[in-house]
């Protein structure tokens, strides 16, 4: 138990240094702060969820003591308590007829875009979302950026940039709630990586193209949409929860790609040219969640492979 205790809080530092990594201003900060809930992904799989509760008390308080309650409302909103949970659910196993059932992968998405679309909707009325004064903000910063820089071209004046600032902020909802989601994926994946390869991981080695989403999270997501073209603050929320749940149904999507491209001589170029579209342009990304949208409705792979993924 005491180096349960001893790990929680090594992982809670770690946790907040990264949290406050922007305070540096370099190129690495946000890659930085987006890895902050990785500690606490590491102490949880590797040391059970109770060193993940440890390691979010000692970082929110290290963050309450260099930031304010705000910041730690968005250090425990957005990571520590969304990746303790995850932890926990990532650990649950029962005893099956074909042996050790876990907690199945795809739930565990569904949980996680849950957490994420909560978390950002609590953050956002803790720190007080308004498009129309973000909107404005925008606007005014990027005429000010592109008048101080003569060289990228004479400056668009406030009616010619109104749209594109509009568009982006109305965007907004659905984006950082993909970006959330992803990062939260991203960071529960490297500490499962971390900690098989250091031998403290219990769960064993999963193909992660072979997760599959409950109809109800598809469901979920169109309702979302919807809901998402009523009045504000309603059209908010259920943007962030669209933008979650979209994002999920697109790494399934994802997930039918690696399936149905096995086997295939090109896979690899494939694959690359996808990932690399999907960084560098972004909105290919709705493809996907298509593709997503049907593999839950109509199981496109048990379609593909007679009912059962290939061994490979």
């Amino acid at each position: 138990m005491v180096q349960i205790v001893l790990i929680g809080i090594g992982a809670g530092l770690a946790a907040a240094l990264l949290f406050a990594s922007p305070l540096s201003g370099t190129a690495l900060s946000f890659p930085l702060f987006a890895l902050t809930g990785l500690p606490v992904a590491i102490a949880g799989l590797g040391w059970t969820p109770i060193a993940a509760g440890v390691a979010t008390i000692v970082g929110g308080a290290i963050v309450l003591a260099l930031f304010s309650p705000h910041g730690l409302g968005v250090f425990l909103l957005l990571f520590a308590l969304p990746m303790t949970w995850l932890v926990r659910l990532a650990g649950l196993s029962r005893e099956g007829q074909d042996g050790t059932e876990w907690f199945p992968l795809g739930r565990l998405l569904v949980h996680a875009a849950g957490a994420v679309a909560i978390g950002l909707t609590a953050v956002g009325y803790l720190v007080g979302f308004d498009a129309e004064t973000l909107a404005a903000g925008m606007t005014d910063a990027l005429l000010e950026w592109m008048t101080a820089n003569p060289e990228l071209g004479p400056a668009p004046n406030r009616e010619e940039l109104e749209p594109f600032v509009r568009f982006n902020v109305a965007a907004l909802p659905y984006s950082i709630a993909a970006i959330g989601l992803i990062i939260v994926v991203f960071d529960l994946w490297l500490a499962g990586v971390v900690t098989r390869a250091s031998g403290r991981l219990a769960r064993p080695h999963e193909r992660l193209w072979t997760a599959s989403m409950p109809a109800g999270a598809a469901v979920a997501f169109v309702a979302a949409l919807a809901a998402s073209f009523l009045p504000v603050p309603l059209a908010s929320v259920a943007a962030v929860v669209a933008g979650a749940f979209g994002c999920a149904l697109a790494l399934i999507g994802l997930a039918v790609l690696h399936a149905v491209t096995i086997g295939s001589n090109a896979r690899t170029v494939l694959l690359t040219i996808t990932y690399f579209l999907l960084i560098l342009l972004g909105f290919p990304i709705l493809v996907f969640a298509a593709l997503g949208l049907g593999e839950t409705l109509l199981h496109l792979r048990a379609r593909r492979f007679g009912g059962a993924p290939p061994a490979t």
